[in-house]
């Protein structure tokens, strides 16, 4: 295809060769578009004791190398502005030849990637008397795995031996983590996040209208702690938080690196701007480097004394588990705000943050690829120009977002001017219209779960722990129903209720396609069929680990 054969970081030799590495992606087994790599680079200090210490790459696929700007391309991933995951499937931003087979970092094959180097201290913070390396690669991944396989990994302690990389990985991540707590991330706050549930369709002959539906319960991000560990400190087996899938490590380490590639990159783009300002007036082709940092301010608790009270008496006395404290301090968090100037973060815990590692999938990951690469492209030809050397043939106006200076001996200039510009709020309102989308999906699906199962056992009842009062005057609570992951509002039949309380509750009504859901008080037969089969299946998930 026409986009394919330009890609100017080669042709300006700022295109590192990391092939040396060895890298890990590690993604659900039914992933098909792998943006992110991770490896671990072992150096060798300058001290006479001598030292090693490691460098931990992430690797993002180079989406802006097969969609370069004023393409066509770039014109319809505009259009979508996000991939749109839905319980039938999904719906890619840009096309799967390009996002599958070209962009991905598909094992054993040489791709193009951006890449990221960092070091860390032994606190878990980022090393910044260290180099923080930015830089278009050319990879090639080693092992693609999936969560299962490298939790496996760990577990039986390959991790730590054959690929000891893997084990460095997660001892970052759990550091990285710690830090972030201590600096008081939203992990800290709630240690124990209410598990979602999530519904998955597939094709099946034998199943209702030749689809079957699958229900996953668990924590979104691995925040938190275990939930299968009870409130007590044992063991998540025969408690009440079985439904909820076990803590992964590997999905700890991979949001861990995640989020320290954009804690990563918001630093360097901070340290490149400070510099920037001591030669920027020298320089031909002048610097740009504006990130969209994302920021939140600290929970409100100074506002509102007696909520902040009230949040500290729920997290103390663990009621529901800590779940209820979690569904109650959610409203003091600040909305996220996007702007051009390094601040904060509270939730995450860190001085700056810059979404940037799915550029497959989310255009205003793909906006900052571009924004960071025709930075190094400008100072690439900076650099040339100070030496007294010309630009490489090839190299276009567009690809540094700037009018080629006239000593290059093949200008290529071009007047469309808002080829120059990369936008950070364009198409915004599409990107947001995306998310209800896709939690209207989950809930039919999810409706729809409960709609079938109730018509082959009406009288199924539903283990629910209160949350919480959303309306004092017509008793109306927010309701967890344990094994599917939700949370739905029910009218209480009994009067007020206490926090943390459990119910068991039975579906009077549901009716997915209106999105609506009536919940009774189960009666006392159905309670004990429940009982007696949550039983069952502890007793079986046990002889399963035997």
């Amino acid at each position: 295809m026409e986009e394919s054969s330009h890609d100017p970081d080669e042709i300006l030799g700022i295109r590192e060769d990391l092939r040396r590495l060895k890298i890990y992606t590690i993604d659900g087994a039914s992933t098909s578009e792998i943006d992110d790599g991770l490896s671990v680079e072992v150096l060798s200090s300058d001290d006479e004791e001598g030292d090693t210490r490691q460098r931990f790459w992430i690797h993002i696929a180079d989406a802006d190398r097969w969609v370069p700007r004023g393409s066509r391309i770039l014109e319809a991933a505009k259009r979508r502005m996000t991939s749109i995951y839905l319980p039938t499937g999904g719906v890619h931003m840009l096309p799967s030849r390009l996002s599958v087979n070209l962009m991905s970092l598909n094992a054993n094959k040489d791709t193009q990637a951006l890449s990221l180097g960092v070091e860390l201290l032994p606190s878990g913070a980022i090393d910044t008397n260290a180099p923080l390396i930015v830089t278009p690669s050319l990879v090639r991944v080693s092992y693609r795995l999936t969560y299962n396989e490298v939790d496996e990994m760990l577990e039986e302690g390959v991790g730590y031996d054959e690929e000891w990389q893997l084990g460095a990985l997660l001892t970052a991540a759990i550091k990285r983590r710690l830090f972030r707590s201590r600096n008081g991330s939203s992990e800290a706050m709630i240690p124990h996040p209410v598990p979602q549930g999530s519904v998955f369709v597939e094709e099946d002959e034998s199943a209702e209208d030749g689809v079957r539906i699958g229900l996953n319960v668990d924590v979104s991000h691995n925040a938190g702690v275990n939930n299968t560990v009870s409130s007590s400190g044992g063991a998540g087996k025969g408690s009440e938080l079985d439904y909820a899938a076990p803590v992964s490590p590997a999905n700890l380490l991979v949001t861990e690196m995640m989020i320290l590639a954009g804690e990563a990159i918001g630093k360097w783009g901070a340290i490149c701007k400070e510099q920037d300002k001591a030669v920027n007036g020298d320089c031909v082709v002048p610097y740009q480097l504006d990130l969209p940092y994302r920021s939140q301010k600290k929970p409100a608790f100074e506002t509102n004394e007696r909520g902040a009270m009230t949040f500290e008496h729920l997290k103390q006395t663990n009621k529901g588990y800590g779940y209820c404290a979690a569904w109650y301090v959610r409203r003091f968090f600040s909305p996220v705000k996007v702007t051009l100037s390094s601040a904060p973060h509270a939730g995450m815990g860190l001085d700056c943050y810059v979404q940037w590692t799915s550029p497959i999938r989310r255009f205003g990951d793909l906006q900052v690829h571009a924004m960071v690469k025709r930075y190094l492209r400008r100072k690439r030809i900076n650099e040339l120009l100070t030496n007294n050397q010309t630009i490489p043939e090839g190299i276009t106006s567009i690809d540094i977002g700037y009018p080629l200076p006239n000593l290059s001996p093949h200008p290529t200039n071009t007047n469309d001017e808002d080829s120059y510009e990369i936008d950070f709020n364009e198409g915004i309102g599409l990107f947001r219209a995306a998310r209800p989308l896709m939690r209207s999906s989950q809930l039919y699906w999810q409706f729809e779960y409960v709609r079938r199962l109730i018509s082959k056992s009406p009288d199924v009842a539903w283990e629910c722990t209160v949350l919480g009062c959303v309306d004092t005057a017509r008793n109306q609570y927010t309701v967890y129903i344990h094994e599917l992951g939700l949370e739905h509002r029910y009218l209480s039949e009994m009067g007020r209720l206490e926090e943390g309380m459990t119910l068991w509750l039975a579906v009077r009504s549901v009716q997915p396609r209106m999105g609506l859901m009536t919940l009774t008080l189960a009666p006392e037969r159905a309670v004990e069929e429940s009982k007696v089969a949550g039983n069952r299946k502890r007793k079986a998930g046990e002889r399963d680990d035997q």
